[in-house]
């Protein structure tokens, strides 16, 4: 069955679509391709909102360990403060890589 994308409400059990997750996570990689950082924090930008428009539960960047790496920290310490993703932190074992944890 086909939900949607504006329906608010499950058609089945009559949950709120906005509370669910399936608990997937999304991954993009936004410092290999020659990424300058204004293009990098926009696709930081990008792969959040599609995240928060689905029902992804996080999303996985691949920031390197450069000048990228350390912008993108700062954003996602912002975007944690002002409460609109619940938390972020390396991947297990690989500084280069965030784990971004997101609202339900």
């Amino acid at each position: 069955m086909q939900v949607p994308l504006t329906a608010a409400r499950c058609l089945k059990c009559d949950a709120v679509l906005a509370l669910q997750s399936d608990g997937s996570v999304l991954h993009v990689d936004i410092a290999h391709q020659h990424e300058t950082i204004k293009i990098a924090l926009g696709k930081l930008d990008k792969v959040l909102a599609e995240a928060r428009s689905g029902h992804a539960r996080g999303v996985r960047v691949v920031v390197g360990r450069g000048l990228i790496r350390e912008e993108v920290l700062h954003q996602l310490s912002w975007l944690r403060h002002s409460g609109e993703i619940l938390g972020f932190d390396h991947e297990h074992g690989n500084t280069g890589a965030i784990m971004v944890l997101l609202r339900r």
